[in-house]
């Protein structure tokens, strides 16, 4: 099953087409029960997003029991008011919203939540919005139309604190390992230097990057004010604007 039909029903034509959405209920319920079974825990999701098929499509998918949707926000303001209450296991997040653009909004949430895993959502991929989007700290990045399978294997993979990425950014992938490559050869990076640069690239916090390469934050600080001399930055984004060609 896939979203994003161009137009939404309206109110007239819903009673002419309750058979046809029992039948693609009775659809989804067939493609999606295997990725359902055996959850001990239900996960509560948040999408926020303008479309209205987005809204109904992760309705039907949290109707199935996959997951509980604890809100449903339609921009970044309604997202920013309810969501710190509300603490959902997971966020998606449409790339354009109305009032602010999504990765904004994001960022505005990882303020205030910051081990909230956030799936941007977007029908018009690149590489900026990308890259930007795993800079900001995004987990998961998905490109409409989505599957209902891609869409909870997704959620599923961002819980267990992995990276969820649509098959259609597996070329800006390619082009960040190029990059990354030839920062490292042009700078002389330490094999250390290299580590916590690609951690970077990931959109690690510096709690994380230490977790993560098993060391101490102080030592990361460290490692990271060395990386910045050598690379000629003052900041994370400085290097996606610089080595990405985000600018």
């Amino acid at each position: 099953m896939t979203v994003m039909q161009t137009e939404s029903l309206g109110e007239d034509d819903t009673a002419n087409r309750v058979g046809e959405g029992q039948e693609a209920s009775g659809r989804l319920a067939s493609e999606t029960a295997p990725l359902a079974s055996a959850k001990s825990t239900v996960p509560q999701l948040a999408v926020v997003d303008d479309d209205e098929n987005i809204h109904v499509f992760v309705k039907d998918l949290a109707d199935l029991g996959h997951f509980k949707l604890v809100d449903s926000s339609y921009n970044a303001a309604q997202a920013l008011d309810r969501l710190p209450e509300t603490r959902p296991d997971a966020v998606i997040m449409d790339l354009r919203l109305p009032d602010m653009s999504g990765i904004e909004c994001a960022t505005k949430l990882k303020t205030l939540l910051p081990d909230l895993p956030i799936i941007m959502l977007t029908g018009y991929p690149d590489g900026r919005a990308f890259f930007t989007s795993l800079m900001k700290g995004a987990k998961g990045f998905l490109v409409k139309p989505v599957s209902a399978e891609e869409f909870l294997n997704a959620v599923d993979e961002v819980l267990k604190g992995e990276f969820a990425l649509a098959k259609q950014v597996i070329p800006f992938l390619i082009q960040l390992v190029h990059q990354v490559r030839q920062v490292t050869q042009e700078s002389r990076l330490t094999m250390r230097e290299e580590e916590i640069l690609a951690c970077l690239f990931q959109g690690m916090p510096d709690k994380e990057i230490a977790s993560t390469l098993g060391i101490g934050t102080a030592t990361v600080h460290t490692h990271m004010h060395r990386l910045f001399e050598k690379l000629g930055v003052h900041s994370r984004q400085e290097i996606v604007a610089k080595y990405l060609e985000l600018n």
